[in-house]
């Protein structure tokens, strides 16, 4: 009986708790099976040599307990490929430690929520070569984030809110190229720091708020030699020493732009032996500097200039755009042998005149200056290879080339004071088909577009050239002749949109053999292309007489009736005006019948309004004499009362 009831006893003890442990091991989270939830693939990577496993997990993926991705299960991997895993959008605060995997060579944590990671978290994925911390919360960074990951070669940064870097913070990283602390809250720029990265090749501290650019510590150290692509643009950087980059350094790409540089010391970018692009655009840079030897493209737009820099024997790429030059460079000092592009659009620049052949320039940029008229000098001679030229936005008021000129495109957009385009205007400007030789004659393309004044084009302004595309959109034309040009041959269309075409029986030849081949070629070039007047045609779109079988433009009637197969036709008869001439009777007298019957009730309700007046009048006259007379009766009767008394 004793021995029952301990039975008894340890099974009701006992059962509750082994009830309890199958809850509590229910509610653990069970091993996430990556292929399961997210997507994998096996594709080539980046460079194309090889096949990688590549498992993309992002918000569209629901995924219990993700956030332990210590919990996660790498898939099978029968074939040995080298795995790329991204966990991007999913909303992790905490990065876990990973669970082994020695194939995986590339993570990506993108646009989470991370502030905080667990020690040592990437330790057992010890063949990690590109790891992504962009858009995350991270305020800090520790030793022990990099722990074991020596062989991290990419290490982007980008977009958190870290604030300070310690010497100490990348001590592992000995074989990283590519680091990307864009966008952060850096104030200087963490040399210290980065002097563990020995092989650091591309650095990125753009949008930071660094104020001062130094990257050595003494005149001894080696600190980043080995950078050859430094990324400051956006910054608060106000001036460049001479101490501010290291002795023979590396640097191929320096990008200075957005900044606030006033002041550039004479020597300062000397030291800087092997660069090759320098970008110090819109930045408060007013005098000149020595440029190293071996610089190709320069590109200082936006600043206030007043002179030109000595540039480089081998420079190909000048962009002097929206500064204060009002003279063009010493022939004598400077060698442009080698210039394939030039830009000098937006400065103040009134004659423009070269003798020196430029045998290379095929892009050269004179928009937005003081230009009265088309510089003279502009010829095969002098400009042999040349592809594109802009003169938009000159005070520019006869068009006229006196030289020949080969060219692929011209721009000439924006010339407000332009008015006509007067005959041979372009006739010495050819199509060019090859660099060599202009003798063979193609095509070019020209852009003579936003003319507010232009009225007119005369009839021989392309004698003698071959256009590929004429866009003439947004002037103020209002015709245009047939034998302008030759419409048919222009592969790429003309665009003669937004202008206030007078549709008159001068234009027909418009619908009649240019509206269906840019129909067929470029319909976009029609959406508004449209009637300015007469009145009757005004905002109506051309497009309108597609297809139609008779000259729409050349009839005073427009009363439309339909056609065979779809098409219209333009119908002049006396019918329609007498149909015209009964609606309008009818509708008239349906407006005279409506305003009498309103008069008739205005005329009735004032009418009653007055007789509802008078009513009320008389019965508050009646009201008010019953109430005097009740009033006067009773003050009689109370002296009557008081003088019986007395």
């Amino acid at each position: 009986m004793r021995a029952l009831k301990f039975l008894t006893l340890f099974f009701l003890i006992y059962n509750p708790v082994k009830a309890q442990d199958n809850d509590a091991t229910e509610a653990l989270p069970r091993s996430i099976k990556l292929c399961s939830h997210c997507t994998c693939s096996e594709i080539p990577d980046v460079d194309g040599t090889h096949l990688v496993l590549n498992i993309q997990c992002s918000e569209l993926d629901r995924i219990d307990y993700l956030a332990d991705l210590d919990k996660i299960e790498w898939p099978e991997n029968a074939n040995g490929l080298k795995i790329a895993a991204a966990f991007e959008g999913l909303g992790l605060t905490t990065l876990g430690k990973l669970p082994p995997n020695s194939q995986v060579e590339t993570l990506r944590f993108s646009n989470n929520a991370i502030k905080t990671y667990w020690p040592d978290p990437l330790s057992d994925v010890p063949n990690l070569k590109k790891l992504s911390f962009t858009q995350n919360e991270l305020a800090e960074i520790t030793p022990d984030l990099f722990t074991k990951a020596e062989g991290l070669e990419d290490v982007d940064l980008s977009f958190n809110k870290i604030a300070d870097l310690n010497p100490l913070d990348f001590k592992h990283l000995h074989h990283v190229k590519r680091l990307n602390l864009q966008s952060n809250l850096l104030r200087k720029i963490p040399v210290e720091a980065l002097e563990p990265m020995s092989m650091l090749e591309d650095l990125d501290l753009s949008k930071n708020g660094i104020h001062d650019l130094l990257l050595r510590r003494t005149e001894s150290s080696l600190t980043l030699r080995a950078i050859r692509r430094l990324n400051l643009n956006g910054n608060r950087i106000r001036s460049i020493v001479k101490d501010s980059f290291p002795e023979d350094n590396n640097i191929e790409l320096l990008d200075l732009s957005n900044n606030i540089i006033e002041v550039i010391e004479e020597d300062a970018l000397l030291s800087c032996t092997s660069l090759r692009e320098l970008n110090l655009a819109q930045n408060n840079i007013t005098f000149t500097f020595a440029l190293p030897s071996t610089l190709q493209i320069a590109i200082l737009k936006i600043n206030t200039l007043y002179h030109w820099p000595k540039f480089p024997g081998g420079i190909t790429f000048v962009d002097l755009s929206y500064n204060r030059l009002s003279a063009l460079y010493d022939e004598d000092n400077v060698e442009f042998d080698n210039l394939e592009i030039l830009s000098i659009g937006g400065n103040q620049i009134k004659d423009f005149y070269i003798e020196k052949k430029l045998p290379k320039l095929f892009s050269l940029d004179l928009s937005y200056n003081f230009l009265p008229d088309v510089p003279k000098c502009l010829s095969t001679q002098t400009f042999p290879r040349l592809e594109e030229l802009r003169l938009d936005g000159n005070p520019i008021e006869s068009i006229y080339f006196k030289n020949i000129i080969a060219l692929k495109n011209l721009y000439m957009n924006d010339l407000s004071k332009l008015y006509v385009v007067e005959d041979k205007a372009f006739s010495n400007v050819i199509g060019r088909v090859g660099d060599e030789s202009f003798f063979e004659q193609g095509c070019f393309s020209l852009f003579l577009s936003n003319c507010a004044s232009l009225r007119s084009i005369e009839e021989g302004a392309f004698d003698a050239t071959t256009l590929c595309m004429l866009d003439i959109s947004k002037n103020n034309l209002t015709s245009l002749s047939r034998t302008l040009l030759d419409w048919k041959s222009l592969p790429e269309g003309a665009n003669l949109q937004f202008n206030p075409w007078h549709c008159s029986c001068d234009l027909q030849w418009l619908l009649d053999d240019l509206l269906p081949q840019m129909y067929r070629a470029n319909s976009r070039l029609l959406a508004e292309l449209r009637c300015g007047s007469p009145r009757a045609y005004e905002g109506l779109r051309l497009v309108h007489w597609y297809n139609w079988t008779e000259q729409a433009m050349c009839t005073d009637d427009l009363s439309m009736r339909s056609g065979p197969y779809g098409t219209y036709v333009v119908e002049q008869s006396t019918d329609g005006l007498s149909k015209v001439t009964s609606l309008t009777l009818i509708l008239g007298g349906s407006i005279i019948v409506a305003l009498l019957i309103a008069i008739a009730l205005a005329v009735y309700l004032v009418r009653t309004r007055r007789r509802y007046r008078i009513r009320q009048a008389a019965l508050n006259r009646k009201r008010q004499s019953a109430l005097d007379a009740r009033n006067s009766n009773g003050a009689q009767k109370e002296q009557f009362s008081a003088l019986n008394k007395a």
